[in-house]
């Protein structure tokens, strides 16, 4: 499961800075593409994303939708966070990142849907072995990791 979290993460083609080091949540440049279920704007879909974040495309590959519905879409914008939940009155944000595609003016013309998925797991499903963590916060610590994604949706 960890290498699925990590190839999600991948869809984002994101490093997430952390302290003083640097947790890559990549998959392999040439990885193949996964399933990726998706809630978008209230319909369930599965869409096939590459793990890819290396090359010219990286994490602003088109999604094919093979589940749900039809089309594929276009990321526009993502972000995502990873949640520490050992004290479940008060969760951690731990890590977040965003990313938006040409400077906020990608596709700018076109309407967008928002598409999210989540996933909940030891903490260590999420980090890189040695990422510095805060104080008082451990690998074992049950966490969950959202990603969001607001796509322009084609046929």
């Amino acid at each position: 499961m960890r290498s699925r979290t990590k190839s999600i993460a991948a869809l984002a083609a994101i490093t997430i800075t952390v302290g003083a080091g640097i947790a890559g949540l990549a998959g392999r440049a040439d990885a193949a593409q996964i399933p990726l279920p998706l809630s978008c704007d209230g319909q369930q879909l599965t869409v096939r994303v590459n793990t890819s974040n290396a090359g010219p495309n990286g994490g602003w590959s088109v999604g094919q939708i093979v589940d749900g519905g039809t089309g594929h879409g276009i990321p526009t914008k993502i972000s995502g966070t990873i949640v520490d939940n050992k004290d479940s009155d008060n969760p951690l944000t731990l890590f977040t990142f965003e990313r938006v595609k040409g400077g906020g003016n990608a596709n700018h013309n076109q309407p967008k849907v928002t598409c999210s998925t989540s996933e909940s797991g030891a903490l260590e499903k999420f980090v890189e072995p040695g990422t510095p963590l805060p104080p008082g916060i451990s690998v074992s610590d049950p966490a969950t990791f959202t990603l969001t994604v607001t796509v322009v949706r084609q046929p």
